[in-house]
């Protein structure tokens, strides 16, 4: 075997420079040892397998193989070897009769080793990093670039704070697990929306097509509600404490719920005491200048839950349906008197208002509204698909109806998109919102319904009818916000509502329930022993 098959070529000074580094004693320097390992590593970088430093030290010592300790006469060592192959290599001579001796790298090796990535980060109690700890809910999940807060989540403390949050920081995702029964109830919800309206799928290339979608949804569900006077899943936005809340409707429509209760409490003339509301309150007065605007109907909320028992309705269980319709009626509100400021929408999605929408979002919008084509002899989608093809600039033959429908159009090309961004589309928008509530916030009627159905036909059990209070919806929102910006803890429910527990998937190890049966024992062992003590005092 020559050198040549391996197609190596020493220099006399790296085979004495390798001779010289075996030959060493043991060093106690650290740092030249590594800078002589260094050199070595350099020196020997081409060397590819074992068999290749056998054929290297067969040349250097043509008398003696390397002697790494007893029986290993005439072998060579791997010096790609890793582990405890690489220490054996680089640890002292075994024999004094052994020629040649290798420094100890431990110490120097180990001093490196020390040098590594930071700790990882202290844990908590609970399991939970320190610093998502000391976040608060509203920063921890639903600060940007995460979502923002939804009426769900807002909602959600009506029913159990500590649910909701073994939910976000337990479950995947921070959602509930979809049950048989949330499946069928979804089922329900789907077909009262086909009712009303027919679903089409759309490709979405990139986000600010998305948030299109969803106002071009908001301006056709408000068309329907217009010509059939009911539409349905008509999506909403507002602000509680400066931060965005979305959420969407499930019924709107022209049909006032109950209108003797409306026209009850419109008759009362209640006078104003500690803790009472005027009636006022729940009916602004009309503007004499908005009735010259429109048509005088109103529009009325409602919300469809579903259930799987016949058994009656409590109290509790209306309640978050309660504090969902009050905040949908808000937000419909000032949607309604033109105050709500999209641009801080945009922002906080993070969403370029002038971004030009994707040719695949257009070309679909396109077929099914026309009006996105500016009025011209040629503004209709049918026209722009019988227009002749014509050859780029690159010499190759493209339609002229996706050149339309880009937002830099070919020069001589006529940019013929009216709605093209979300800046241009959003006077459309603002436009149809003042065609269905001529009236502003006084078109939305003040009367909020709930609806439950039977989870497995769809059939309407009870409805439950009740006022517009402002007041409530602020007092339990001062209580929920308290807990999403961290001022406190969550809670559990009330001892009256434990009937809760039963549903939940985080009863077993509620700190929340074992706290109140702790409570509970304490108690009980109180009275008992006050009734030990009242009686050995009679004896």
């Amino acid at each position: 075997m020559s050198d040549d098959e391996f197609g190596y070529d020493f220099e006399t000074d790296d085979e004495e420079l390798l001779i010289q580094l075996a030959s060493n004693a043991q060093s106690t320097d650290a740092v030249a040892l590594i800078a002589a390992a260094s050199t070595a590593e350099k020196t020997v970088a081409g060397l590819k397998a074992s068999q290749e430093v056998k054929a290297f030290h067969e040349r250097v010592y043509p008398h003696d193989a390397l002697a790494l300790g007893p029986g290993n006469k005439g072998k060579a060592p791997d010096v790609f070897a890793r582990g405890a192959e690489q220490k054996r290599a680089f640890s002292s001579a075994s024999s004094a009769h052994d020629p040649v001796a290798y420094p100890d790298l431990t110490s120097a090796l180990q001093a490196i080793g020390s040098v590594q990535l930071p700790p990882p980060t202290e844990l908590s109690d609970d399991g939970e990093a320190e610093s998502e700890a000391d976040l608060s809910p509203l920063q921890r999940f639903r600060a940007f670039p995460k979502r923002p807060l939804t009426v769900t989540d807002l909602t959600a403390g009506a029913w159990c704070e500590l649910q909701y949050w073994y939910t976000l920081t337990q479950l995947p995702g921070g959602r509930r697990t979809r049950t048989p029964a949330m499946k069928q109830g979804s089922k329900v919800h789907k077909k009262l929306e086909d009712e009303v309206h027919t679903t089409v799928k759309i490709e979405i290339v990139q986000k600010e097509d998305g948030f299109a979608l969803r106002l071009w949804n908001l301006v056709q569900g408000l068309r329907t509600l217009r010509d059939t006077g009911l539409t349905r899943e008509l999506e909403v936005w507002g602000f509680v404490d400066g931060n965005l809340v979305s959420g969407v409707i499930d019924d709107i429509s022209y049909d006032n719920p109950n209108p003797d209760f409306e026209n009850e409490l419109s008759n009362q003339e209640l006078q104003p005491g500690e803790g009472q509301s005027m009636i006022s309150d729940y009916f602004p007065p009309p503007s004499s200048t908005n009735k010259s605007k429109g048509s005088h109907r109103k529009i009325f909320l409602a919300d469809v839950k579903t259930r799987g028992t016949l058994s009656p309705i409590s109290p509790a269980i209306i309640r978050p349906a309660k504090i969902q319709l009050l905040l949908y009626h808000r937000f419909l509100s000032v949607m309604a008197a033109g105050q709500l400021d999209f641009f801080k929408i945009f922002r906080r999605y993070g969403l370029d208002a002038d971004v030009r929408f994707s040719d695949t979002f257009m070309s679909q919008i396109g077929e099914l509204h026309d009006e996105i084509f500016f009025d011209s002899p040629t503004s209709s989608a049918e026209e722009f698909r019988e227009m002749p093809t014509t050859a780029s600039q690159g010499g190759e033959i493209q339609d002229d109806s996706r050149t339309a429908l880009e937002s830099d159009s070919a020069p001589g090309t006529p940019d013929l998109l009216k709605y093209g961004t979300l800046r241009e589309l959003l006077p459309l928008v603002k436009h149809e919102i003042s065609l269905t509530f001529p009236r502003g916030a006084e078109s939305l009627g003040h009367i909020l319904c709930v609806k439950y159905v039977y989870r497995e036909d769809g059939r309407e059990l009870n409805a439950h009818d009740f006022p517009v209070s402002p007041q409530t919806l602020d007092a339990y929102l001062a209580g929920d916000m308290s807990w999403w910006r961290g001022d406190r803890k969550p809670k559990g429910v009330a001892i009256e509502e434990a009937f809760k527990c039963s549903t939940c998937e985080f009863a077993a190890g509620c700190s929340w329930r074992m706290g109140m049966d702790q409570e509970r024992v304490k108690r009980t062992q109180e009275r008992v022993n006050k009734a030990k003590k009242a009686v050995e005092t009679r004896f």
